[in-house]
């Protein structure tokens, strides 16, 4: 067992249910006013897009992110946008917000931990996967 890829697997997981969590709250509280609405609309693209990302699929979505000129969505500044986002605007949705904010933030630094000391994990976490175009064939032979 290879146990690099369990805990790469590991951490896309826990990001993914962060940012799945953070969508199902922003949907709960969609609607009730309009800055709710707004604040749920713009929690909801981001924790999608992030999910996306995180769970890199579909592969299409990916490829399109990374040959069309938009990899700024898997870089450090990316991240630190759309995680600075979800936070401000979760924190919003009342106590189930907060604690959803706390979590966030708490990956939003792991996130910056791995990105400053391992950054061969923070690519394999956030933006490897096995049709990346600038990786070429030998990323996908098994060893």
């Amino acid at each position: 067992m290879d146990f690099s890829t369990l805990r790469t697997e590991t951490l896309r997981m826990l990001f993914a249910a962060t940012y799945a969590t953070n969508f199902c709250l922003a949907a709960i509280y969609f609607g009730k006013t309009y800055l709710e609405g707004l604040a749920a609309s713009i929690v909801m693209f981001f924790s999608l897009i992030m999910l996306s990302i995180s769970l890199q699929k579909p592969g299409s979505f990916m490829i399109y992110l990374e040959t069309s000129e938009k990899e700024v969505a898997f870089t450090w500044v990316g991240r630190l946008f759309a995680d600075t986002l979800i936070i401000l605007f979760v924190a919003s949705f009342g106590l189930p917000g907060k604690i959803m904010a706390i979590v966030t933030l708490f990956f939003f630094l792991v996130t910056l931990g791995i990105a400053k000391h391992r950054p061969d994990i923070f690519r394999d976490l956030f933006r490897a996967h096995e049709q990346d175009p600038s990786l070429g064939e030998s990323y996908n032979v098994a060893p």
